[in-house]
């Protein structure tokens, strides 16, 4: 016996239509439901499913008919409406409603498998379009290591247009910082780095320059050593008195080393986002990228710290690495190419030049 869930959904079975049993009326309707029990239905065969026949459901339900389905695949409307009653005889399951002449309509079931077909449909586009890619030496993935200090802001408009180009490479932005940049790239974990800080490349490394980034010393707005100012500036001795918060990492690329450290009391932090709220919460100073801190000093949140013999601002120099023993693929020789344009340089200088420009001191 059918389970009675199967049975109240006769009117969407293919094989009843086929006969041509009249279910429509209550009178016919416990006899259709024997009829159907009778019958030896064939289980469900989806490994039998093809493309083809999904592509032809899929114009059916998009144009609305038959014909003009046949006309979109060059096809003669009878191989359409075959491909449509097979695919319906293999899932057991009536996909559009054909009562009364009407065009063809998806039934309920219908619209639920027809979405999941499409999904099918587009996935198997897609895994055409990367084989093709893949036997013209086209990667799989990129993945790029940036430090911590790159606004990845102005890398979304190229990721962008990478997208539309490489709609099959899959990006994997990594975020590190100072030698964990350099280290990712040297183990073969990353084809491409964005580095700071470290100028001087190991011998493993080739690279391109970019416009460096502008740091300025900050604090919060009440900080003691937030009282200096351009015409009088505070004694550098008071420097030692106030914890001053250091950008670190975790490669050993740079242990024991320290980068602008002023003050015997350092707190290390590796994310910028956390360094700077620990400024503005008042616990110590630092020096910050200007895209980081431009608008908190505008806004009055963060003040610069003018104090003798403390610069007052420094640059951190950007290169685009690679290995130099590995032949990169074309996703990764087009970002190289992109990243060492005029074009987003000027855009990248234009992003922390106008940041600049929003963080004049406000007294």
């Amino acid at each position: 016996m059918v389970p009675i869930q199967s049975r109240l959904k006769i009117a969407e079975n293919p094989y009843m239509m086929a006969h041509g049993r009249d279910i429509g009326s209550h009178k016919n309707f416990f006899r259709a439901i024997e009829i159907f029990d009778s019958q030896k239905v064939p289980p469900m065969n989806i490994e039998s499913l093809s493309l083809d026949q999904m592509r032809a459901a899929l114009a059916v339900a998009d144009l609305g008919s038959f014909s003009a389905a046949a006309r979109t695949f060059n096809r003669t409307q009878s191989a359409v409406s075959y491909a449509v009653t097979t695919i319906e005889q293999q899932l057991g399951i009536a996909l559009f409603d054909r009562s009364d002449g009407q065009k063809p309509r998806p039934t309920e079931t219908g619209r639920v498998l027809l979405r999941e077909m499409e999904a099918v449909v587009r996935r198997a586009d897609e895994i055409r379009k990367q084989a093709r890619a893949i036997g013209k030496g086209q990667e799989l993935e990129l993945v790029i290591t940036i430090d911590a200090v790159f606004p990845v802001e102005c890398l979304a408009a190229t990721l962008k247009e990478f997208e539309g180009k490489f709609s099959t490479v899959q990006i994997h932005l990594n975020i590190e910082v100072m030698g964990a940049v350099q280290r990712d790239v040297l183990d073969g974990k990353s084809v491409l780095g964005v580095i700071g800080s470290l100028p001087v490349l190991p011998p493993g490394l080739i690279g391109d320059a970019l416009p460096p980034i502008v740091r300025i010393p900050v604090a919060a707005r009440d900080h003691p050593l937030s009282r200096g100012t351009p015409e009088c500036r505070l004694p550098h001795r008071l420097l030692l008195d106030h914890v001053q918060i250091v950008h670190s990492e975790r490669s050993a690329l740079t242990e024991g080393r320290d980068f602008s450290v002023y003050s015997g009391r350092t707190w290390r932090v590796n994310d910028l986002a956390a360094k700077r709220d620990l400024l503005i919460a008042g616990i110590g100073w630092g020096y910050m990228p200007t895209h980081c801190v431009g608008k908190d000093v505008t806004a009055g949140a963060l003040r610069r710290l003018w104090v003798e013999d403390l610069r007052d601002e420094n640059t951190i120099a950007l290169i685009v690495v690679r290995r130099r023993d590995r032949l990169l693929g074309p996703a990764a020789r087009w970002m190289v190419s992109r990243l060492t344009e005029r074009s987003f340089h000027q855009s990248l200088l234009a992003k922390t030049e106008k940041r600049q420009l929003e963080a004049p001191e406000r007294n």
